[in-house]
């Protein structure tokens, strides 16, 4: 979990994950220097969970070396990232972990609900349309847009070794880069159950910079496009019509 500056999601968010039932969890925070009181919440939280919340509080070059940082220092098999303002679901990694546990590269996605800044569930177009893109799965489709809910996407070591990790030079479709890399290892199991909750406030990026969100997850698809002749270019072609709709949609429908 990279944190900064996010007191007021953070307690819900490792509880979130420290609460789950049915599995052995660990969770490492990665706060770089947060100043509104997170770490004094994370050393509080730490005396009521003990051993099973990690807290590392360092320097890092941003959230994709945070999360790497993480990865490397995460001792479990199953693995995934959950941004301090999101949530997940109660039994949510006991409904993964038996998909993903073992050593062939595998991972999975899920489906993702959507929250305001206060906790309460919101009822979005948004949400219902990646549910829908997202119910059947080829790597082909995921060139003409990202609809994997990052907070409800979890794999394995295995195959988070083989794909590498996230690309530190991308700030804000660093997710949709690793979900390319790993459907060119292995396709995903797909979940048709609610996983996590991602949410929507003032400050989160996906909010304040949507435009800079879609335009670097065209260039990323044309990245991974480029090898895939004319279906590569035909679903980038597709993307960049989806891109601009979705651009007009954000505006009229996120909260």
């Amino acid at each position: 979990m990279p944190s900064y500056n996010q007191a007021l999601f953070l307690e819900e968010a490792v509880r979130s994950v420290l609460d789950q039932a049915g599995v052995e969890v660990e969770l490492l925070v990665l706060d770089p220097g947060s100043t509104d009181g997170s770490r004094q919440l994370l050393v509080r939280l730490r005396e009521e969970y003990g051993e099973r919340l990690r807290l590392i509080f360092e320097p890092d070059e941003g959230q994709s070396d945070a999360v790497n940082r993480g990865m490397v220092r995460a001792r479990g098999r199953v693995l995934g990232w959950l941004n301090s303002d999101d949530r997940l679901r109660p039994g949510a990694l006991a409904r993964v972990a038996g998909h993903l546990d073992h050593e062939q590269p595998a991972w999975l996605y899920g489906r993702a609900g959507m929250i305001d800044g206060s906790g309460r569930p919101i009822t979005s177009l948004i949400v219902r349309y990646k549910n829908w893109r997202g119910a059947r799965f080829s790597r082909l489709k995921l060139l003409t847009e990202n609809f994997i809910p990052q907070m409800a996407t979890f794999w394995n070591r295995t195959i988070w070794e083989r794909a590498g990790g996230l690309d530190t030079k991308k700030d804000l479709d660093m997710d949709y880069d690793l979900w390319l890399r790993f459907a060119a290892v292995a396709e995903p199991a797909v979940l048709p159950d609610e996983l996590a909750d991602f949410r929507v406030h003032g400050a989160a990026k996906g909010s304040v910079r949507t435009g800079e969100q879609l335009a670097a997850a065209f260039e990323t698809a044309r990245e991974h496009g480029a090898t895939l002749g004319w279906r590569g270019r035909g679903a980038l072609a597709i993307h960049r019509l989806l891109s601009l709709r979705t651009r007009l949609l954000y505006l009229l429908l996120k909260p």
